[in-house]
């Protein structure tokens, strides 16, 4: 039913579109000029909607990524939107021509954040990678390495960080519940237990009881006034406060802080020689 629903709206907007007449140089650059110069948004609106049908063929060419294609047009549209608010008729060149890399650029970002639930695409050096992924000697490189060095040379990259960028683009995000054997047992199924083996509850206890042991070693070789800052203030179930000690020791709430600095410097290189 929901590819139903999708196939009629793209099925709608190209019969729309097919509708829609497209403009000459003289009559885009006279509409440029009015949302330029004026602020006008109706000159600005029909920039936009004679423009779809190009916005519409780069969508086409991002198909093979498994989105939905109205999801891909109308992202591009987002970008054609921007190219039309930044657009100088002065320059010479049509507005689909500029308006290209903006639309371009706004369907990769969604590509980007759509493709896996695992962040892509966070730096400029990543969407580099991914927009050369349409050439075939860059994918055949991401693939199995063929004149992997060469293309990664032209990103300033070697051959295995261009492998391990590209293949984040390469492959899709798969389900826990999938069937991952002959015997068709699910993924989830086969994934390591989260909880400790026997055998490791078993080594971290004795882990525990050695730093524990350690700890108070450590401890007793400090001399009793620093010891007990430090019992009172980081292993009580209260720890007292600064003040509280000054006041139990009879010095200052400073030089309490200067004995426990003190000590806790001796108990870690006390800890880390043992």
């Amino acid at each position: 039913m929901a590819a139903a629903l999708e196939l009629s709206s793209l099925s709608l907007f190209s019969r729309e579109m097919r509708k829609t007449p497209r403009l000459d140089r003289a009559e885009e650059t006279r509409l440029a000029r009015l949302w330029h110069d004026q602020g006008d948004r109706e000159a600005a609106r029909q920039l936009v909607v004679a423009n779809l049908g190009g916005v519409a063929a780069i969508a086409r060419e991002y198909r093979h990524f498994g989105l939905p294609e109205m999801d891909l047009i109308q992202e591009g549209t987002l970008g054609l939107m921007h190219a039309v608010k930044r657009f100088d008729p002065e320059r010479g060149f049509r507005l689909m021509t500029y308006a290209s890399w903006w639309v371009r650029a706004a369907i990769h970002d969604f590509i980007l954040h759509s493709w896996s639930i695992v962040k892509l695409g966070t730096n400029k050096l990543q969407r580099r990678v991914f927009a050369g992924l349409q050439k075939a000697k860059n994918a055949i490189a991401a693939f199995d390495g063929s004149r992997a060095d060469d293309v990664a040379a032209d990103f300033g990259i070697t051959a295995g960080e261009y492998q391990e960028a590209a293949g984040a683009f390469l492959q899709r995000d798969l389900s826990l519940d999938c069937a991952c054997d002959e015997g068709g047992d699910a993924m989830v199924h086969n994934l390591e237990s989260m909880d400790a083996s026997p055998e490791q509850i078993v080594t971290d206890n004795n882990w525990s009881e050695h730093r524990q042991a350690g700890l108070y070693h450590a401890l007793s070789t400090l001399p009793e006034r620093d010891r007990l800052i430090l019992q009172r203030r980081h292993l009580s179930d209260e720890p007292a406060t600064l003040k509280d000690l000054s006041e139990e020791f009879g010095v200052s709430m400073e030089r309490i802080r200067q004995l426990e600095a003190r000590a806790m410097k001796q108990l870690r290189e006390s800890l880390v020689n043992q």
